[in-house]
């Protein structure tokens, strides 16, 4: 094997390890979002925006991210098991898979 595969195989292996990052840091966010926004207080600025815009808005970024781990490497790392410390990602991915493999 020459070297310019095995740099292909690193550059690919590290798209896919950006773009599960980037959906485990969307739902990080998200989670964070719904921890500052669930409790049974009246927050000085929830007059200022729209919580549900914004939980669908979040929503749709992780939606995104799960389709950037679908369409690029990052399914590739997933299925090679390099993901076995994070098994969340790996059935939350998985399921979309499943999804989009079977939409009926």
């Amino acid at each position: 094997m020459s070297h310019r595969l095995f740099a292909q195989i690193a550059f690919e292996r590290a798209l896919g390890n950006a773009a599960i990052k980037a959906l485990k840091d969307s739902l990080a966010e998200k989670a964070s979002f719904a921890a500052q926004t669930n409790w049974p207080k009246i927050s000085p600025f929830s007059a200022q925006y729209d919580v549900d815009a914004l939980s669908s808005e979040l929503d749709q970024i992780v939606a995104d991210r799960i389709r950037d781990v679908l369409d690029g490497p990052g399914l590739q790392v997933i299925e090679r098991g390099e993901l076995f410390f994070e098994p969340e990602i790996v059935a939350l991915v998985n399921a979309a898979k499943a999804k989009h493999n079977d939409p009926g």
